[in-house]
């Protein structure tokens, strides 16, 4: 065999040698072919994943966005979203009922003590006011009952924004920095609406409270009575004893 041939990868075979050799070729190509189509089909049905699981969380962002603020947001709204994703997510995953509804939403600083700040999301949903406010390890949350609000009141806080007050049992909480716009007064009317629906309430049932307690006495009059009454009967009680223990008890 020459120097060139064997540079050249050139031999001297027979033709069922050359027959071999390009069937082994051929194997190997197949085997490449195959490893390599396998290759493809794995890497597309990663990706396909990955384009199923980023429509999925798109969907469930796009879903619990319209459940604090409803639908078509406007920009700045989702830009407050944005801005709070890991308040308005931990809210909706570890807080909320899974009915529960959310009647509105705003962006305020809330001004826990005169040396501690804390700028969150005010939620009023529909059996208490909610003030959370999640930033990776740093969280704080705060609920107040309807029930024990006796009233709110606005103050400037510059051009635009305003300082919410709300009277709460003995205290006063404040919360500023919030804007002054449609969002914030549709938040306004949903508050004071469950403050008059809860005192509402509380009115009904001090009353139903005072009714059973007056029907629970009067039908202890109505035993007492029939027990002086059997009294007389027996000739336990005479004429003149069973007139003042009967006076005494409706008189009581």
């Amino acid at each position: 065999m020459s120097f060139w041939k064997k540079v050249l990868g050139q031999e001297d075979l027979s033709p069922e040698e050359l027959s071999k050799r390009e069937e082994e070729q051929a194997q190997k190509k197949a085997q490449r072919d195959a490893q390599a189509k396998v290759i493809r089909a794995e890497a597309d049905r990663k990706r396909e994943e990955r384009r199923l699981e980023k429509e999925k969380r798109k969907e469930a962002e796009k879903q619990s966005m319209e459940r604090f603020l409803g639908p078509n947001p406007g920009f700045f709204r989702k830009s407050a979203y944005s801005l709070n994703k890991e308040t308005f997510q931990y809210v909706e995953n570890h807080i909320l009922d899974i009915d529960e509804k959310v009647l509105a939403i705003i962006e305020a600083e809330y001004d826990k003590t005169s040396k501690r700040e804390i700028k969150g999301i005010l939620f009023a949903l529909e059996d208490r006011l909610l003030f959370a406010f999640v930033r990776g390890a740093n969280q704080y949350f705060e609920e107040f009952d309807y029930a024990k609000m006796k009233g709110i009141s606005l103050h400037k806080d510059g051009l635009s924004s305003k300082e919410l007050y709300i009277d709460y049992n003995r205290s006063r909480k404040k919360f500023d920095d919030i804007i002054d716009d449609e969002h914030f007064k549709f938040f306004l009317h949903a508050v004071n609406k469950k403050i008059i629906e809860y005192r509402g309430h509380k009115t009904t049932k001090q009353s139903k409270t005072t009714t059973k307690q007056t029907h629970a006495a009067n039908e202890n009059k109505y035993e007492q009575l029939e027990k002086i009454a059997s009294l007389k009967e027996k000739g336990i009680l005479n004429e003149e004893e069973f007139r003042r223990e009967k006076e005494k008890i409706l008189n009581n």
